[in-house]
Protein backbone atom coordinates (compact mmCIF):
# COMPACT_ATOMS: atom_id res chain seq x y z
CA UNK A 1 0.00 0.00 0.00
CA UNK A 2 1.10 3.34 -0.44
CA UNK A 3 0.37 6.99 1.37
CA UNK A 4 -3.04 8.21 0.97
CA UNK A 5 -4.37 10.72 -0.88
CA UNK A 6 -3.11 14.07 0.52
CA UNK A 7 -5.78 15.75 2.86
CA UNK A 8 -5.49 19.24 5.24
CA UNK A 9 -4.22 18.64 8.29
CA UNK A 10 -6.92 20.11 9.79
CA UNK A 11 -9.46 17.53 7.71
CA UNK A 12 -7.05 14.76 8.65
CA UNK A 13 -7.41 15.11 12.24
CA UNK A 14 -10.79 16.11 12.12
CA UNK A 15 -12.37 13.74 9.67
CA UNK A 16 -14.28 11.47 12.17
CA UNK A 17 -14.85 14.06 15.06
CA UNK A 18 -18.84 13.31 15.10
CA UNK A 19 -19.90 11.40 17.52
CA UNK A 20 -22.20 8.18 16.39
CA UNK A 21 -25.50 8.15 18.07
CA UNK A 22 -27.34 5.01 19.02
CA UNK A 23 -30.36 3.31 17.11
CA UNK A 24 -32.89 1.83 19.90
CA UNK A 25 -34.51 3.33 22.96
CA UNK A 26 -32.69 2.88 26.35
CA UNK A 27 -35.11 1.17 28.24
CA UNK A 28 -33.46 2.14 31.52
CA UNK A 29 -31.42 -0.96 32.06
CA UNK A 30 -27.90 -1.55 32.75
CA UNK A 31 -27.25 -5.16 32.03
CA UNK A 32 -23.93 -7.32 33.22
CA UNK A 33 -21.98 -9.37 31.37
CA UNK A 34 -19.79 -12.39 31.97
CA UNK A 35 -16.53 -11.72 31.92
CA UNK A 36 -13.05 -13.50 32.52
CA UNK A 37 -10.83 -11.54 34.87
CA UNK A 38 -7.01 -11.82 33.64
CA UNK A 39 -5.43 -10.68 36.98
CA UNK A 40 -6.23 -9.29 40.42
CA UNK A 41 -5.08 -5.31 38.87
CA UNK A 42 -5.24 -4.28 35.12
CA UNK A 43 -2.15 -1.90 36.01
CA UNK A 44 -0.50 -4.56 37.64
CA UNK A 45 -1.21 -7.19 34.36
CA UNK A 46 -0.37 -4.55 31.37
CA UNK A 47 2.84 -2.92 32.55
CA UNK A 48 4.97 -3.32 29.77
CA UNK A 49 7.84 -0.41 30.08
CA UNK A 50 8.43 2.46 27.88
CA UNK A 51 11.53 0.53 26.59
CA UNK A 52 9.94 -2.17 25.46
CA UNK A 53 7.09 -0.22 23.68
CA UNK A 54 10.16 1.84 21.96
CA UNK A 55 12.14 -1.19 20.73
CA UNK A 56 9.44 -2.50 18.86
CA UNK A 57 8.30 0.95 17.61
CA UNK A 58 12.08 1.45 16.06
CA UNK A 59 12.04 -2.43 14.67
CA UNK A 60 8.47 -1.95 12.67
CA UNK A 61 7.62 1.98 12.43
CA UNK A 62 8.79 4.40 10.47
CA UNK A 63 11.31 7.33 11.39
CA UNK A 64 9.67 10.21 13.30
CA UNK A 65 7.76 13.01 11.56
CA UNK A 66 7.60 16.66 12.67
CA UNK A 67 4.20 17.55 10.34
CA UNK A 68 1.38 16.19 8.13
CA UNK A 69 3.75 16.90 4.68
CA UNK A 70 6.73 15.05 5.96
CA UNK A 71 4.27 12.03 6.28
CA UNK A 72 4.36 12.03 2.45
CA UNK A 73 7.92 11.38 2.53
CA UNK A 74 8.12 7.95 4.57
CA UNK A 75 9.28 5.28 1.84
CA UNK A 76 7.19 2.36 4.49
CA UNK A 77 3.73 2.17 3.70
CA UNK A 78 1.22 4.23 5.76
CA UNK A 79 -2.04 4.35 6.11
CA UNK A 80 -4.71 6.82 7.35
CA UNK A 81 -7.31 5.51 9.75
CA UNK A 82 -10.81 6.05 10.16
CA UNK A 83 -13.78 5.55 12.00
CA UNK A 84 -15.22 2.26 10.37
CA UNK A 85 -17.46 -0.51 11.31
CA UNK A 86 -14.56 -1.87 14.02
CA UNK A 87 -13.51 0.99 15.67
CA UNK A 88 -14.48 4.87 16.30
CA UNK A 89 -11.85 7.41 15.85
CA UNK A 90 -12.37 10.18 18.28
CA UNK A 91 -11.62 13.95 18.16
CA UNK A 92 -7.94 14.03 17.78
CA UNK A 93 -6.28 16.76 19.61
CA UNK A 94 -2.45 15.82 19.78
CA UNK A 95 -1.78 13.20 17.38
CA UNK A 96 -2.75 12.51 13.31
CA UNK A 97 -4.72 9.59 12.12
CA UNK A 98 -2.07 7.74 10.73
CA UNK A 99 -0.38 3.89 11.37
CA UNK A 100 1.82 1.54 9.66
CA UNK A 101 -0.37 -0.97 8.04
CA UNK A 102 0.46 -4.02 11.05
CA UNK A 103 -0.71 -1.48 13.47
CA UNK A 104 -3.53 -0.53 11.64
CA UNK A 105 -4.72 -4.67 11.29
CA UNK A 106 -4.06 -5.26 15.00
CA UNK A 107 -6.34 -2.25 15.51
CA UNK A 108 -9.12 -4.17 13.67
CA UNK A 109 -8.89 -7.45 15.38
CA UNK A 110 -9.44 -5.77 18.77
CA UNK A 111 -12.29 -3.90 17.81
CA UNK A 112 -13.75 -6.89 16.13
CA UNK A 113 -12.71 -9.06 18.92
CA UNK A 114 -14.28 -6.75 21.55
CA UNK A 115 -17.39 -6.47 19.37
CA UNK A 116 -17.76 -9.98 18.43
CA UNK A 117 -17.29 -11.30 22.41
CA UNK A 118 -19.90 -8.84 23.35
CA UNK A 119 -22.54 -10.20 20.98
CA UNK A 120 -21.44 -13.81 21.69
CA UNK A 121 -22.75 -13.25 25.58
CA UNK A 122 -25.82 -11.71 24.12
CA UNK A 123 -25.19 -7.91 24.35
CA UNK A 124 -25.67 -6.14 21.04
CA UNK A 125 -23.29 -3.77 18.81
CA UNK A 126 -20.85 -1.94 20.44
CA UNK A 127 -17.17 -0.40 19.53
CA UNK A 128 -13.75 1.14 20.81
CA UNK A 129 -12.90 4.80 21.12
CA UNK A 130 -9.31 5.47 19.99
CA UNK A 131 -8.31 8.54 21.85
CA UNK A 132 -4.47 9.02 20.04
CA UNK A 133 -2.54 7.47 17.43
CA UNK A 134 0.52 8.86 15.72
CA UNK A 135 2.25 12.02 17.02
CA UNK A 136 4.47 14.69 15.56
CA UNK A 137 7.53 15.81 17.18
CA UNK A 138 5.39 19.15 17.47
CA UNK A 139 2.20 17.48 19.22
CA UNK A 140 4.65 15.35 21.82
CA UNK A 141 5.97 18.78 23.36
CA UNK A 142 2.61 20.57 23.05
CA UNK A 143 1.39 17.16 25.08
CA UNK A 144 4.09 17.42 27.62
CA UNK A 145 2.60 20.83 28.48
CA UNK A 146 -0.65 19.48 29.57
CA UNK A 147 0.55 16.16 30.59
CA UNK A 148 3.05 15.11 33.01
CA UNK A 149 3.22 11.50 31.85
CA UNK A 150 3.45 12.25 28.39
CA UNK A 151 7.45 11.47 27.38
CA UNK A 152 9.69 12.86 24.41
CA UNK A 153 10.65 9.65 23.86
CA UNK A 154 6.80 8.37 22.82
CA UNK A 155 6.48 5.53 21.04
CA UNK A 156 3.61 7.34 19.48
CA UNK A 157 5.75 9.05 17.22
CA UNK A 158 6.84 5.41 14.77
CA UNK A 159 3.29 4.96 13.26
CA UNK A 160 2.55 1.73 15.47
CA UNK A 161 1.21 3.23 18.32
CA UNK A 162 -2.51 3.97 19.64
CA UNK A 163 -4.20 4.30 22.61
CA UNK A 164 -7.96 2.70 23.44
CA UNK A 165 -10.15 4.31 26.08
CA UNK A 166 -11.39 1.87 28.63
CA UNK A 167 -13.44 4.58 30.10
CA UNK A 168 -15.65 5.14 27.09
CA UNK A 169 -17.23 3.03 24.63
CA UNK A 170 -19.07 3.96 21.33
CA UNK A 171 -22.97 2.31 22.14
CA UNK A 172 -24.60 1.43 18.61
CA UNK A 173 -27.90 -0.58 19.77
CA UNK A 174 -28.84 1.87 22.97
CA UNK A 175 -31.72 -0.99 23.49
CA UNK A 176 -28.95 -2.51 25.42
CA UNK A 177 -26.88 -1.10 27.33
CA UNK A 178 -24.10 -2.66 29.26
CA UNK A 179 -22.19 -1.77 32.35
CA UNK A 180 -18.80 0.08 31.53
CA UNK A 181 -17.56 -1.92 33.99
CA UNK A 182 -17.95 -5.24 32.05
CA UNK A 183 -17.05 -3.39 28.90
CA UNK A 184 -13.85 -2.61 30.32
CA UNK A 185 -13.02 -6.12 31.51
CA UNK A 186 -14.03 -7.70 28.13
CA UNK A 187 -11.62 -5.38 26.56
CA UNK A 188 -8.75 -6.63 28.64
CA UNK A 189 -9.71 -9.66 27.69
CA UNK A 190 -8.74 -9.03 24.03
CA UNK A 191 -5.42 -7.23 24.65
CA UNK A 192 -4.65 -9.78 27.09
CA UNK A 193 -4.67 -12.69 24.89
CA UNK A 194 -2.94 -10.71 21.49
CA UNK A 195 -0.07 -9.72 24.39
CA UNK A 196 0.08 -13.53 25.02
CA UNK A 197 0.58 -14.62 21.46
CA UNK A 198 3.17 -12.12 20.96
CA UNK A 199 1.29 -9.16 18.95
CA UNK A 200 1.81 -6.31 21.25
CA UNK A 201 2.66 -4.55 24.19
CA UNK A 202 0.25 -2.90 26.43
CA UNK A 203 0.26 -0.05 29.23
CA UNK A 204 -2.19 0.38 31.61
CA UNK A 205 -3.04 4.46 31.92
CA UNK A 206 -4.73 5.15 35.04
CA UNK A 207 -4.84 8.79 34.99
CA UNK A 208 -5.23 9.24 31.04
CA UNK A 209 -8.00 6.00 31.70
CA UNK A 210 -6.85 4.53 28.64
CA UNK A 211 -5.09 1.28 27.45
CA UNK A 212 -1.36 2.37 25.78
CA UNK A 213 -0.66 -0.21 22.71
CA UNK A 214 2.17 -0.73 21.05
CA UNK A 215 1.77 -3.09 17.73
CA UNK A 216 5.44 -5.64 17.58
CA UNK A 217 6.95 -6.84 14.86
CA UNK A 218 5.94 -10.18 13.56
CA UNK A 219 8.90 -12.91 13.31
Amino acid sequence: PTAPAKPSEETARNEADDEEKPIGTFDGVVHRMKVHPVGRSLREVFNDSNAVHLEAAHRLGFAPITDLRTAYAIKKPIRMVRTCDDYHIDKLRHSMPYLVPEAEMLLHEIGRSFSDTIRARGGKKYKIKVTSLTRTDVTVRRLRRHNGNATQESAHRFGTTFDISYAKFICCDSSYVVHEGDLKNILAEVLFRLRNEGRCYVKYERKQGCFHITTRPRY
